[in-house]
């Protein structure tokens, strides 16, 4: 994660002191290679249900998540990695349809075509594509 983890360390506030932020200010600040950086400013406030800190905890489930993990080995990691420096800018590729590791309800890359068109499905509960869930570029 880069961008990303600016959120996700929002998150693990949230789910580490959701009890003590209500009032309190919150400064996320994110930077780039030296390019660019991004600084902003949040007042939390204790909202009612569903809106309070402790819900959005809660509906987080960052605990759960946590624990769901899966756990591989140093080699697998390093395989995963060539594959990925492989297709990096590719085209004319299909991934791999086992989609038996990601939670219900998640989309993922199925195909890129000769026009560096991405295609992707949305899991069902089947551990297949849901081809009625199809989405090509976020369409």
């Amino acid at each position: 994660m880069y961008t990303a983890s600016l959120y996700a360390a929002f998150a693990s506030l949230l789910h580490n002191k959701n009890s003590e932020l209500a009032g309190k200010r919150v400064i996320l600040f994110s930077y780039g290679s030296g390019l660019t950086a991004t600084m902003f400013s949040l007042r939390l406030h204790e909202g009612q249900h569903p809106f309070s800190l402790s819900n959005i905890a809660t509906v987080m489930n960052i605990a759960g998540k946590l624990k769901s993990r899966h756990e591989f080995a140093p080699e697998k990691f390093v395989e995963t990695m060539h594959l990925m420096e492989h297709r990096y800018g590719a085209k004319d590729f299909v991934t791999s349809k086992d989609c038996s590791l990601l939670s219900p309800g998640t989309y993922y890359l199925t195909e890129v075509d000769s026009k560096y068109r991405r295609f992707y499905a949305k899991k069902d509960g089947n551990c297949t594509g849901n081809e009625n869930g199809s989405v090509v570029n976020g369409h």
